[in-house]
């Protein structure tokens, strides 16, 4: 009985680790947002779109938000969660998704 109960616990985490993998591979970038200032923890964001994200984030302040860019057939898909307005959020899915997932790939962490 015991064995049956470690296989079960090791399937667990062996599939906790493959979830695990699996979203980090189509995870384009991961953002922090405080006090309206913007963040690239993971991976990298073009420029331009970084640029946008920066303006959102300031008019008006987020205090506090985290934004995980995925990808997601042509086009990249936003998670977004944290003290933001919903017209915030719009703003942000609206520049993300107007680019190419090439091109948003195409960048620098900074």
């Amino acid at each position: 009985m015991g064995f049956l109960v470690a296989a079960a616990i090791g399937v667990a985490i062996g599939l906790l680790l493959v979830w695990a993998n699996a979203r980090r591979a189509i995870t384009i970038a991961t953002l922090e947002i405080r006090d309206g200032k913007v963040e690239v923890t993971q991976g990298g964001i073009s420029p331009r779109v970084l640029g946008d994200l920066r303006d959102i984030a300031t008019r008006p302040r987020v205090k506090s938000a985290h934004v995980r860019i995925l990808r997601a057939k042509d086009r990249a898909r936003v998670e977004i969660s944290g003290d933001i307005s919903e017209q915030q959020v719009q703003r942000v899915r609206n520049v993300v998704g107007n680019v190419p997932v090439a091109q948003l790939v195409k960048a620098t962490r900074t």
